[in-house]
């Protein structure tokens, strides 16, 4: 059990390395239409291996609180909540965000592409494949 929380938690600081989103809703306000991508994303599918692991948690969550700091909170299933921080890059001509993480150690980096306010992570860890999605 213990091996399985800290494959998680890993997987969870890569997924903090290269993740957003994107969308605009008509109602919007000045600071959505000119920053759309700078808000908060829920983990809607998460697998590991080919297992669900999105069912061991309350949440997964990653707010982008501003132009250069994100945040990745979690919360398994009777458990404190966790969150971790770190800085990205977005390029609004190609809609790629960038960032690095660091975690037990290892530093994860990684670049997702959005489209239409979803994206989805994949990252090989430990020799699985952790796919991650998120939606505004």
């Amino acid at each position: 059990m213990v091996k399985l929380k800290w494959f998680a938690a890993a997987a969870l600081a890569a997924a903090c390395a290269a993740l957003c989103g994107c969308g605009i809703d008509t109602q919007s306000s000045l600071k959505e239409l000119t920053d759309p991508y700078i808000t908060r994303y829920e983990c809607t599918l998460a697998e590991y291996g080919g297992q669900d692991i999105l069912e061991r948690f309350d949440y997964i969550r990653v707010t982008l609180t501003d132009k250069e700091n994100m945040e990745l909170s979690y919360k398994y299933r009777g458990e404190e909540p966790k969150s971790y921080t770190c800085t990205y890059e977005y390029d609004e001509k190609t809609g790629e965000l960038s960032a690095e993480a660091g975690f037990l150690g290892v530093n994860y980096n990684g670049k997702v592409k959005i489209e239409n306010g979803k994206f989805t992570f994949s990252y090989p860890l430990a020799g699985r494949q952790l796919i991650m999605r998120f939606e505004s």
